[in-house]
C-alpha cells in the first residue's frame, strides 16, 4: 500500500511562503557568533544539483532553503548549480558539495580515487529500476539478453548485480547511453530503460502507455538512494558549515510538507530556476512518489537523511561480490554519521536553529 505524506491545504501559496521565511530565518540569528564566524570561515560553498532543478530530495529542499534564508541565516554562503561530473567536480574541490545517486555510486568513484565522503542519504530502499513495455514480449530477466537498454551516464552497479545474481549476464545486453526522454521506450529506440520509480513510469502512464517495472529490490538487490556528498577535506575542515548545510536543507523539507502551499511555493522556486521546460504537475508526482519511498524505508527512530554503516555495507557488499570495485570498499571512511548526529536530538527531532 501507497502511503501518503499528507499536505495542509492554504489559500495562498505565496502569502504562506513569505509569512514563513521571516520566523524560520529570525530563529537562524540565535546561532552563537563563534559558530557563525566558523560557518563565514569555511568560504563560499558551491552545492551541485544531482539533475539540474527536478523534484527529487537533496535538490528541491535544499532550493527551498536558499530562497528561504536559511542557509544565509546561519551564516553560510551557498550557491547552487546544476550538476554534471559531480563527484569528479567534488573531489577537485571546484564544487564543495553534491548530490549524486546513492552509496554504491558514492564508493564506486571513491574506488576510482575520488576525494569524497557521503554525508547523507535520503531513502533507505532503492530508487531506480528497469522499465519495459507491457507488450514487448520480456517475461522474465533472461529475456533481456540481447536486448537493447538505454542507460544514463552509466550503467548502475544494482541492474548488474540483479541480472548477475539471476544467472543473467549483463555483457549480453546491448547498453547504450541515452538522454532523459523517456518516449524513446514505447516508440521503439530501446527495448527497456533505466528509470527512477518516481519519474518515467510516472511520465509514461500520464500519457497514457502502460509498463513492466524491473525493481532490483524485487530481486534480492537492495540500496539506497539520493545520497549527499562533500569533499572530503573541506568537510574536515569545516564540520559546522557540514552540519549546518544539512541543517537548513531539512528544516526547508520539513517547511515543504507542512502544507500543500509550501509544496508548491518550492517547486515554482524550481522551475524559476530551470532554464528548460518545467512540468510543474509532472514534478509534484515525482516528489511526493520519492516522498512515501522515504516516509516507508525510514528505520524506526532515526531521522530523516541519516545513513548507518549497516546501511551502507549492503551496498558494498554488492559491490564486491559482484566485482563492481577493485577494492572493498570501507564505509566507516566512504560515509560518515558525524554530521547528521550533530543536527538531531536523542529523540530524532532536527535541532534548529543550532546549539
Amino acid at each position: 500500500m501507497t502511503t501518503h505524506v499528507t499536505l495542509k491545504r492554504s489559500a495562498s501559496a505565496l502569502a504562506l511562503a513569505l509569512a514563513a521565511t521571516l520566523p524560520l530565518a529570525a530563529a537562524a540569528q540565535d546561532i552563537s557568533a563563534e559558530r557563525c564566524e566558523a560557518n563565514k570561515a569555511a568560504g563560499p560553498i558551491t552545492f551541485l544539483t544531482s539533475f539540474a532543478y527536478a523534484a527529487s530530495h537533496g535538490i528541491l529542499d535544499v532550493v527551498a532553503a536558499k530562497e528561504l534564508g536559511l542557509f544565509e541565516a546561519l551564516c553560510l554562503d551557498v550557491t547552487i548549480e546544476p550538476g554534471g561530473t559531480n563527484t569528479q567536480l567534488v573531489s577537485a574541490g571546484t564544487a564543495q558539495i553534491a548530490g549524486i545517486g546513492g552509496p554504491s555510486d558514492t564508493m564506486v568513484a571513491i574506488d576510482n580515487g575520488a576525494e569524497i565522503v557521503g554525508i547523507a542519504t535520503y531513502g533507505n530502499v532503492g530508487a531506480i529500476e528497469l522499465i519495459t513495455m507491457a507488450d514487448s514480449g520480456i517475461e522474465s530477466l533472461a529475456d533481456f539478453e540481447g536486448k537493447t537498454v538505454g542507460y544514463k551516464g552509466a550503467v548502475a552497479p544494482q541492474f548488474s548485480a540483479m541480472f548477475l545474481d539471476n544467472g543473467v549476464d549483463p555483457e549480453k545486453i546491448n547498453w547504450v547511453s541515452v538522454g532523459y526522454d523517456p518516449t524513446i521506450l514505447p516508440q521503439g529506440q530501446v527495448e527497456g530503460l533505466g528509470a527512477y520509480k518516481s519519474n518515467e513510469p510516472k511520465a509514461l502512464a500520464m500519457q497514457g502507455y502502460e509498463v513492466t517495472e524491473w525493481d532490483p529490490d524485487a530481486y534480492g538487490i537492495h540500496s539506497s538512494f539520493n545520497t549527499q556528498i562533500a569533499n572530503k577535506t573541506f568537510a574536515e575542515a569545516n564540520p559546522t558549515a557540514i552540519e549546518d548545510f544539512l541543517r537548513a536543507s531539512f528544516k526547508a523539507y520539513n517547511w515543504i510538507l507542512e502544507d500543500e502551499a509550501n509544496f508548491d511555493q518550492a517547486l515554482q522556486w524550481a522551475s524559476d530556476l530551470s532554464t528548460a521546460g518545467y512540468d510543474i504537475p509532472k514534478s509534484k508526482v515525482r516528489f511526493q512518489t520519492e516522498i512515501d519511498l522515504v516516509a516507508a524505508s525510514q528505520p524506526a527512530g532515526t531521522g530523516f537523511g541519516t545513513q548507518s554503516d549497516a546501511q551502507w555495507q549492503q551496498e558494498a557488499d554488492m559491490l564486491v561480490r559482484f566485482g563492481l570495485v577493485k577494492t572493498a570498499p570501507d564505509v566507516t571512511t566512504a560515509m560518515s554519521t558525524t554530521y547528521i548526529d550533530a543536527i538531531y536530538d536523542d529523540a530524532g527531532e532536527l535541532i534548529w536553529p543550532a546549539e
